[in-house]
């Protein structure tokens, strides 16, 4: 029961932020942030998906991608790279930039 509650904050998370890279998007706000979030958003679980198909069965997909991470495989890398981006950019992106002061 707890793998299901997982998977639906995991998808409701990812929604979440779609919608607000889209809505960043039409608002023209930080707009090359906001697509890289897309494109990540898509691309991400794909490959995560893809290369966790042929993992062992004795473990879950959480175990797998850390076990491919601490190897160095590199989609294990562009993963995790790829769910960090888009939870600070999601945080960051409620925050209002108005300038940059040095």
């Amino acid at each position: 029961m707890i793998e299901i509650g997982f998977w639906i904050f995991y998808y409701l998370l990812l929604m979440t932020i779609f919608v607000r890279a889209i809505y960043m998007v039409i608002k023209k706000k930080q707009v090359a942030l906001a697509m890289v979030a897309i494109l990540l958003i898509i691309s991400v679980p794909m490959v995560s998906l893809m290369n966790s198909i042929g993992r062992p069965l004795d473990m879950n997909e959480f175990e797998f991608l850390a076990r491919e991470f601490k190897h160095g495989a590199l989609w294990a890398i562009f993963t995790v790279a790829g769910y960090i981006y888009l939870i600070v950019w999601f945080l960051f992106s409620f925050k209002k930039i108005t300038s940059f002061r040095i």
